[in-house]
């Protein structure tokens, strides 16, 4: 799927390097639809969720220079469902809707956190470290409120752990002491891992 998607882009590299124009809207919707229906309502891995989610672009105003603003919302169907956009739908960012189902769906987040110290030198030594399978979502909930609402925060995507109370309770930062936390990304089958973010937090 990545290798179809890297190729996709190589090629419309290629075209506007060769003709200096983009591509034309129905080449990137048939691309991006046969993504969808192929990847993500054909293939269904077991341990693949059975919701879809789809990225809609609605018109939200058109300003005094004729420019349209687009509201987004994000869909979310289950894959049986009758009412499931039509793949085509002008509406749908395709696109974006396969980035997002591939980010939801597609690949295992572990958030490893540690308390360390950095000698002299710069070497970063740890003395206590906990990881944490998380799962990304695009909305998000206050973690001081559990039973709050959640709210829809796409485009960004949260990696929410709700017993972090528990599973950080006997991780502690003293003087000079720093907490790292780190994000990576791999997909279902482990043939490649990506850092998404790490942070240092100094005490």
């Amino acid at each position: 799927m990545l290798k179809a998607i890297a190729d996709e882009r190589s090629r419309l590299n290629s075209r506007q390097e060769i003709s200096g124009i983009g591509c034309f809207k129905d080449d990137r919707i048939v691309f991006w639809t046969w993504m969808f229906s192929t990847y993500f309502m054909e293939k269904w891995a077991p341990r693949q969720d059975d919701m879809l989610f789809y990225v809609r672009r609605k018109l939200s105003y058109v300003s005094a220079d004729n420019s349209e603003g687009k509201k987004v919302e994000v869909e979310v169907y289950r894959r049986d469902s009758k009412k499931l956009p039509g793949l085509g739908d002008p509406d749908i960012d395709w696109e974006e809707s396969v980035y997002l189902n591939l980010i939801l769906q597609k690949l295992d987040y572990v958030v490893t956190c540690a308390v360390c110290t950095r000698s002299d030198a710069g070497d970063i030594h740890i003395h206590k470290k906990k990881c944490q399978e998380v799962f990304a979502s695009p909305s998000k909930h206050a973690m001081d409120s559990k039973g709050e609402e959640s709210k829809m925060s796409y485009p960004n995507i949260f990696f929410m752990i709700d017993n972090f109370e528990e599973v950080f309770s006997d991780m502690t930062v003293g003087e000079g002491e720093m907490v790292c936390v780190e994000l990576v990304a791999s997909d279902k089958s482990n043939t490649f891992q990506g850092r998404r973010c790490s942070l240092n937090i100094r005490s």
